[in-house]
């Protein structure tokens, strides 16, 4: 046993009265004793979400790319994902962007079920990725949001996010919402079981394909349509005419979004 070792187990098997800065502290120090138990390294370890950063360092990571590996389908998928590692105390995979109407979301089944755009900008991480994320264990989402004329950034939470298989066309489950807007959104009744829909894939309520052309919306980018939305994160960038977020009774266009999710026993305990 390491000299190290011993000191971290020492700071967990004595009394310690800490701030919340030192009981975060300690809580990724009891997280690094354990990997120095298990003998564990970066190297040796497969980092299979955002969380695990945090296991390995004592220090917090920068928000950026890494690399990651999720098991799926039998296989190991290796993949580049956007790491979130200081909101809400970190470990999120951002799965979509939106900031300045870069990248064209008016795309194809396809393009939505591998994912498109560029991680350090606009993109969407692809529903197969987020199926395979999300098919064991509890996952959260948070969708942080900015308005036009106002710096100051709202956000949704959710303790229930899932996306389903290829086969049953990636339907979404979620709920248990939280936040600091007055409405849930994304509603039990509107969203939640919904499948993907794509201007080439129709899986949608409504009488017309939703991601086509609903009156005035059209090129409504893919998603859990209903009949046909009360939240489209991936509408057209800004649209004049018609909104893509409803609440309160209000209509929205947020003109800086992004979708992040992690497992629910991310932070340390």
């Amino acid at each position: 046993m390491t000299t190290l070792h011993i000191i971290l187990i020492s700071l967990f098997t004595t009394g310690i009265t800490a701030t919340p800065y030192c009981d975060q502290q300690l809580k990724q120090l009891r997280v690094a004793a354990n990997n120095l138990k298990q003998k564990c390294t970066v190297n040796t370890t497969t980092i299979s979400t955002c969380c695990d950063l945090n296991a390995f360092y004592f220090f917090t990571k920068p928000s950026g790319v890494y690399q990651m590996d999720c098991w799926c389908g039998g296989k190991w998928n290796i993949a580049n994902v956007f790491c979130d590692t200081t909101t809400a105390n970190g470990g999120w995979t951002v799965i979509q962007r939106r900031k300045d109407g870069s990248e064209n979301f008016n795309r194809p089944w396809a393009d939505y079920e591998k994912g498109f755009g560029d991680l350090r900008g606009e993109f969407w991480y692809g529903l197969k990725a987020m199926n395979c994320l999300t098919q064991t264990g509890q996952w959260e989402l948070r969708v942080d949001i900015e308005f036009p004329g106002n710096k100051t950034r709202s956000y949704l939470h959710y303790n229930v996010f899932r996306v389903g298989s290829a086969s049953e066309e990636y339907p979404l489950t979620i709920g248990g919402f939280t936040g600091i807007t007055p409405t849930d959104p994304f509603s039990a009744k509107v969203h939640n079981g919904q499948k993907f829909s794509t201007y080439d894939n129709d899986n949608d309520k409504h009488g017309n394909n939703c991601a086509v052309q609903v009156g005035n919306a059209k090129d409504n980018g893919g998603w859990w349509y209903k009949d046909c939305w009360n939240i489209n994160l991936n509408l057209q960038y800004n649209p004049k005419e018609y909104g893509s977020l409803l609440l309160g009774g209000t209509w929205y266009n947020p003109r800086w979004i992004e979708m992040k999710i992690r497992p629910l026993s991310c932070i340390p305990q």
